[in-house]
């Protein structure tokens, strides 16, 4: 039978001892108890409870004098947030609640352990002496980190190591002397792993995030590079979340480059900066708004002065590409189920250009618009869109213009609803205002009126084995009146015409057919969508042919988009792609065709096959790759292949592509190899080779 011994109190009797206060009273329980005046000794399935911890023994010893409680042999301590720890050899001052170990083998809740020979813990905070830490198995750990000493706060769950050496199969593979990190998931400030890179003709890269958790809702990382061949630069992120609806984002960034990589290059600027800010929220004013409506705010802005203050960033913020032409946008929109207004402004940012003064900024315009609704009659529908836009710059001719646009449909059917008809009215009016310069006319009127007529039916019918849908329709537009005051549009100058364009549509007939085969569970099977125009006043009438389908059968898929231009008797554009989706890979080969005709002689030619694929060997292994060849020209436009690996405490992932980068003075062609190790949970060291 166990004895329960109570390791602070005088009532050997029923074997129990308390502390001074009771919040530091220790329990013991032991099959062997052994007391004298002043020490009392336990063995055999020793098991203490000791503050929030249960701690396994197979001996202890506690004198009362000196308050030391001491246990050895195969020493266990479980606390009470999941930790583990094994020891050879434990002292506890149970009034100071110092602790002191030998040979501790710690497990924290998730997983991470750490081996050291020596420890000594004051009020939740660890000192380790020479230790190993890692989250992989403990027998063959694939990665460790080893380190001379170090400091933990079991509270904040935070490490400071010194002299870290991180080895991954007993190679190493980087080294520090300090480091700090989490051992939790919660954010937390400290040194993130570092970027690791080699170009051809930058030399060695490497870059070290500093990340400071300001708060719950706020952070910044700061980002200091070097690039040996080229010189340094910091890029700073700001992130933050001001609300449950809203959160933004802002970058700034600074790159100077040395005088003999400027010349060697020939850069138009010798240094590189920018200002990137993000910002979403789906609630500015809606608290405040009758009842139905809803606003949001959108903001996606880059402020640079070339290219390479993109170029140079690891990691990019979301935008609308990494082209030349630079596009900020900011939207502000209000609507219920009846009416949508919206505010939006573009900014445009050339970088090819030594300034944007000549470029033509959208700054702002403003849109109020009322959703379809009837009039009069359930099948009389009308919708009205009205806009003021405002066309800035410095130099160069400015534009403001308010338009309306007004489309009248009625509808009706026939035969028992197999036949609908609709005729149409779509009114435009528009008033422009020039800017800038002096003009003979600095004002132009704009308005016209367009007919409509569109026979058209929706026909289903279900068959056994699926269902078809049906949608033919023809429909026939007509020129209506313009009018065009103080004078003819062609009467502006070249300045007031490039800013914008009025006129009809010419007279037309508009064919169209597509329809759809679902199977029984309504899963779309096979689509098809044809259309051509037929042109009355043209000298030849048959306008493209444009015919876009996709058929699924099983895990495969089939779709091809083509133009047809029968005046010159050629394809104008083609895109097909045959794909096949597995539980374990997936494959897609594509092609796109280009055809420059004498209509438009200013498009790009394309005759491109594209290939990409992946492929999951198991739940840890998988690979993936890509391919754009140029059949014209017997090259490879971009290509990629890499895969991952991953396991519990770790992962890598590798790949080597080419891709075409814009520069400030034109375009590359980049090779680049990629590797980077992640060490769960702390983050991963990652290099990268460019050419």
């Amino acid at each position: 039978m166990h004895k329960i011994l109570l390791l602070l109190s005088f009532l050997v009797s029923i074997q129990t001892l308390h502390a001074a206060e009771e919040k530091n009273k220790i329990e013991v329980t032991a099959k062997h108890l052994d007391t004298t005046e002043t020490t009392v000794k336990a063995t055999d399935g020793v098991v203490v409870y000791y503050q929030d911890s249960v701690i396994k023994a197979s001996s202890a010893f506690y004198d009362k004098k000196t308050k030391l409680l001491v246990l050895d042999g195969n020493v266990e301590m479980i606390g009470y947030q999941g930790t583990k720890e094994h020891i050879k050899h434990l002292e506890i001052q149970t009034e100071s609640k110092e602790v002191t170990f030998e040979e501790l083998f710690f497990v924290s809740e998730n997983d991470v352990w750490l081996f050291t020979d020596k420890a000594h813990r004051s009020e939740g905070n660890y000192t380790f002496g020479m230790s190993m830490l890692s989250s992989c198995d403990v027998n063959d750990p694939i990665w460790k980190m080893v380190f001379s000493h170090s400091l933990y706060d079991s509270e904040e769950k935070y490490m400071k190591v010194y002299d870290a050496k991180v080895y991954f199969w007993d190679i190493p593979m980087f080294y520090t002397p300090y480091l700090a990190f989490s051992t939790h998931k919660e954010r937390s400030s400290g040194l993130l792993f570092p970027l690791l890179g080699y170009s051809a003709e930058e030399g060695f890269i490497y870059e070290q995030p500093i990340f400071w958790a300001i708060s719950p809702s706020m952070d910044i990382e700061f980002n200091p590079q070097i690039r040996t061949n080229r010189s340094v630069g910091l890029y700073a992120t700001f992130r933050f979340v001001d609300s449950d609806h809203s959160s933004g984002k802002l970058r700034v960034g600074y790159f100077k480059d040395q005088e003999n990589y400027i010349e060697e290059n020939n850069l138009p600027n010798s240094s590189h900066y920018g200002l990137e800010f993000n910002y979403e929220s789906s609630k500015i004013f809606s608290d405040k708004l009758p009842s139905g409506f809803t606003d949001g705010l959108y903001i996606n802005t880059t402020f640079l002065n070339d290219i390479d203050y993109l170029n140079l960033q690891k990691t990019h913020l979301s935008h609308f590409g990494l082209v030349p032409l630079q596009e900020s946008r900011l939207n502000y929109f209000l609507y219920n189920d009846d009416y949508y207004a919206g505010v939006n402004a573009k900014y445009f940012i050339d970088t090819r250009k030594v300034d944007n003064d000549d470029t033509l900024q959208i700054l702002p315009s403003v849109q109020l618009h009322k959703y379809l609704d009837h009039f009069l009659w359930n099948n009389f529908t009308y919708n009205v869109d009205f806009q003021v836009k405002n066309f800035d710059r410095k130099e160069g001719t400015t534009l403001k213009q308010a338009e309306m646009k007004i489309p009248l449909e009625f509808t009706t059917s026939f035969f028992d609803d197999f036949v609908s008809l609709s005729l149409a009215e779509d009114l435009y009016y528009s008033k422009f205002f020039f800017g800038n310069e002096s003009y003979i006319y600095d004002e132009f009127e704009y308005y016209s009126s367009i007919h409509k007529v569109k026979l058209f039916t929706d026909l289903t019918k279900n068959y056994d084995n699926f269902i078809h849908v049906l949608q033919p329709s023809l429909g026939y537009v007509k020129p209506g009146n313009e009018s065009e005051s103080p004078v003819e549009f062609d009467n502006l100058t070249e300045d007031q015409k490039e800013l914008f364009s009025v006129g009809l549509p010419e007279e037309h007939y508009a064919f169209s057919l597509s329809h759809y085969f679902y199977d029984k569970n309504m899963k779309l099977k096979f689509y098809q969508r044809l259309s051509q125009r037929y042109y009355v006043d043209r000298e030849y009438k048959f306008a493209d042919i444009s015919n876009e389908m996709q058929y699924n059968w099983e895990k495969w898929q089939f779709y091809n988009d083509v133009v047809y231009a029968p005046e010159f008797n050629k394809v104008r554009t083609s895109s097909s792609r045959i794909s096949l989706y597995e539980t374990e890979y997936y494959i897609s080969v594509g092609h796109t065709y280009k055809k420059v005709l004498p209509d438009q002689p200013n498009i790009l030619p394309a005759n491109d096959v594209s290939l990409s694929f992946g492929y999951t060997y198991n739940q840890r292994i998988n690979f993936n790759g890509g391919l754009t060849y140029n059949i014209d020209e017997s090259s490879s436009k971009q290509w990629r292949f890499g895969g991952s690996y991953k396991q519990d405490c770790w992962s890598m992932a590798a790949s080597v592509r080419q891709d075409i980068t814009p520069r400030p003075t034109g375009y590359t062609t980049d090779n680049t190899f990629y590797v980077q190790f992640n060490f769960i949970p702390f983050g991963g060291i990652g290099t990268e080779s460019m050419k």
